[in-house]
């Protein structure tokens, strides 16, 4: 049990432990939003952080690092993204124009 409890203490003092309860205000959008990302391997935790988030929010993943949906994505998951030094790993695109994709989102 002792080692249970010093390693959440652990996972806690990590710069993603506060937040993987944390939720994201949804807000739907007329365009089409896209997200891409290539987080290293070194970096799982914080991957399927992302995924997650991503799936809460409303977008449907087009292959693992791929999400499309008509969603604005929140400036407080922007900031997170900073602060988890992952925003040099995400592209972020709104779409004026669906063309093909206007049947996946």
């Amino acid at each position: 049990m002792q080692q249970l409890t010093n390693k959440l203490k652990i996972l806690k003092k990590q710069p993603i432990g506060p937040l993987l309860e944390k939720t994201y205000e949804k807000e739907s959008s007329e365009r089409v939003t896209i997200v891409i990302f290539d987080i290293p391997e070194k970096e799982r935790r914080k991957r399927d952080w992302l995924r997650a988030v991503l799936k809460n929010l409303g977008l449907k993943m087009i292959q693992k690092s791929v999400w499309i949906g008509k969603v604005k994505i929140p400036e407080a998951l922007i900031k997170d993204l900073k602060r988890l030094n992952l925003i040099e790993c995400v592209e972020i695109f709104e779409v004026s124009r669906t063309g093909s994709l206007e049947h996946i989102a």
